[in-house]
């Protein structure tokens, strides 16, 4: 066998979403910041996310972590995925986290003191749980969040009226409380929510939202808090509770006076998986807004270490994804 490329990989999920940990293979990038490196990476390396996501190495629900050096943190992170890239993304992050502890890499000052991981979107400050010497869980302390718009109303195109809010929470959502549907918050649904969350995200961004929404977050009540289900893009969804999701959802109940600090929410999945959080302190943003910190907590579970290779001749060196 004769290889063009190789790439190490460490792959988990976290609640259900994979995460795929790329810890060789990519070029040095150009850039003092991860923003800057991940530009150069999607301006100049972009087949290599797709070899690396696309099938037949990956599916359509792959993300990765790609780890690079920082100035101002112990580690920067960044995140691609099969289908576009994400300045921030919660449970690739708990998944790299996950990865090092497994591969016995961690920073030697991580128990007592945790680190600090720069992404494109901002600071981490991450820290974890250890149950007999062992990672039991990721804690990470997000990027300021905010509720950016209330009771949004989108009429989206075979759905009606939809009433949404807008917040952050390291990239952009549409916050739909799922009772405006008539139909459940259960797996046997996803591709209809999905039809629903695209219906109302296309809207959203033909009419309304500066800037525009990435992602559109269903939540359900539950005790102690909120079934997630994110729609990402065109058939895709979020397996995890999601990381960013959360935090824009505890940015919205923070400022609508239903989550006081240090109160905790429990973001669960469609499979019955949780993530914990809360909302840790108040922020103010440059522009004077309000903001909070969120804390989210969560574990990734190691699937497989790999050596995934590029063979000489193969036709498919960027790989597929259907539509």
């Amino acid at each position: 066998m004769r290889a063009n490329r190789l790439f190490n990989v460490v792959d988990s999920h976290t609640a259900g979403h994979p995460t795929r940990a790329v810890m060789s293979g990519i070029p040095s990038l150009r850039g003092r910041t991860v923003l800057e490196q991940r530009n150069d990476f999607r301006e100049n390396h972009d087949g290599l996310r797709t070899l690396l996501l696309h099938e037949p190495r990956g599916h359509t629900a792959m993300a990765a972590a790609v780890p690079v050096p920082s100035r101002e943190a112990d580690q920067g992170l960044f995140f691609v995925f099969s289908y576009s890239y994400a300045d921030m993304c919660g449970h690739a992050t708990i998944g790299y986290v996950a990865s090092l502890a497994a591969m016995g890499a961690l920073p030697a000052h991580f128990k007592e003191n945790g680190m600090s991981i720069e992404t494109p979107a901002g600071i981490l400050d991450v820290t974890g749980t250890f149950e007999e010497g062992r990672l039991a869980s990721v804690v990470l302390r997000n990027v300021p969040s905010y509720l950016a718009a209330s009771n949004v109303v989108v009429r989206a195109d075979g759905y009606g009226d939809i009433d949404c809010d807008i917040a952050y929470g390291g990239i952009t959502y549409a916050i739909v409380d799922a009772r405006q549907f008539e139909m459940p918050l259960e797996m046997h649904q996803v591709s209809r929510w999905c039809q629903a969350g695209m219906a109302i995200k296309d809207t959203l961004n033909a009419k309304h939202a500066i800037p525009p929404v990435n992602s559109i977050l269903f939540h359900q009540a539950i005790e102690g808090g909120g079934r997630h289900l994110v729609i990402l893009a065109a058939n895709k969804f979020d397996r995890s509770p999601c990381g960013t999701g959360t935090s824009a959802r505890l940015a919205q109940l923070h400022a609508q006076g239903e989550l006081a600090l240090d109160t905790p929410y429990r973001a669960e999945n469609i499979l019955g998986i949780p993530f914990t959080s809360k909302v840790v302190a108040t922020a103010q943003l440059q522009d004077g807004r309000a903001a909070v910190i969120p804390e989210i907590c969560g574990m990734a579970h190691i699937s497989a270490f790999s050596t995934i290779v590029l063979e000489e001749g193969d036709p498919l060196p960027a790989g597929f994804l259907p539509t």
